[in-house]
């Protein structure tokens, strides 16, 4: 390879990843991340009712708009602290779960909906109840 092609290449590459496009970091329009995606209460009792707060992130350039949420079961409530999120800021998804008088391993999922157009988030919540 030639000195010029060498440097020709060299600066392709240079004007390529510093390119405004290349370096954008944020994704266009409203995009929610929750976290953490799993739970896990540990070991519990019947009758109880055990709350976990994830965090929903809005790490797009609009307002994130939080839609339906909806859990796999009666013994699930969820609740967002706020409806729209801004471009950089969160708000917290407040998790109940109830043991009632269920034994052994139980996992339930609460689904998040919004105007983030890629896709609904699944998170979950799980407990070893043991039986009293």
């Amino acid at each position: 390879m030639s000195a010029y092609n060498f440097l020709g290449v060299a600066l392709l590459l240079i004007s390529t990843v510093a390119s405004p496009s290349a370096q954008k970091k944020v994704a266009d329009g409203p995009r929610m991340e929750i976290f953490p995606e799993v739970h896990d209460f540990g070991n519990s009792r019947q009758n109880q009712k055990l709350v976990h707060e994830f965090k929903i992130q809005n790490t797009g350039t609009e307002d994130l708009v939080i839609g339906r949420i909806s859990t796999s079961c009666g013994c699930t409530a969820a609740l967002s602290s706020d409806t729209v999120i801004v471009p950089d800021a969160s708000a917290m998804l407040k998790v109940t779960l109830e043991t009632r008088k269920y034994t052994g391993i139980i996992e339930r999922s609460v689904s998040v909906s919004s105007n983030d157009a890629r896709r609904v988030i699944t998170v979950k919540v799980q407990a070893f109840v043991e039986a009293q």
